[in-house]
């Protein structure tokens, strides 16, 4: 992994950069749609947002990298109305295409659903500031993930058998 390029600093300056040649953009189409995430009810969607590439389309990518987070200490209502500072955080880096952010109130938990240019990429995210800043918010409970490769539909990591990472 480019330590470099996989640090707030870096997707930062880099989501500046996006928002100024406007690249961003946030869909409502999908807001309020309940989604079913495993081992878990459903979530709702309450934002969403897409890298467009020059050509002006929304990115999109070969992996798919889903996770849920427990929230104990802070309210959902809080970490909703938070949400949008989070986004310079992860936008910019490397791969980053599109994602959903859900929440289910009642168990106090989040998800996101993003799509990664490579596997590769997803799989850096993994092990970046970013899910180490989830895993410290939603102690002491256990963050979930899964990478999906997009092209034969198979998980190819996932939280259980990365555990210590």
């Amino acid at each position: 992994m480019n330590v470099i390029k996989y640090n707030p600093l870096y997707s930062i300056m880099r989501y500046s950069h996006l928002k100024t040649m406007r690249r961003i953009q946030f869909p409502r189409k999908n807001i309020g749609k309940e989604i079913l995430l495993k081992d878990s009810n459903k979530n709702r969607i309450f934002l969403e947002i897409d890298i467009l590439s020059k050509s002006g389309e929304p990115k999109s990518g070969n992996a798919i990298f889903k996770i849920i987070f427990h929230s104990p200490k802070i309210s959902p209502e809080i970490i909703i109305k938070r949400t949008k500072l989070t986004i310079p955080f992860f936008s910019g880096l490397p791969g980053f295409c599109t994602k959903q952010f859900m929440v289910n109130k009642e168990e106090r938990t989040f998800s996101g659903k993003y799509e990664w240019e490579t596997v590769e990429m997803a799989k850096n995210y993994a092990r970046s500031y970013a899910i180490k800043f989830m895993k410290r918010r939603s102690d002491p409970f256990p963050i979930s993930y899964e990478i999906i490769d997009k092209s034969t539909g198979k998980i190819v990591e996932s939280s259980s058998n990365n555990i210590n990472q």
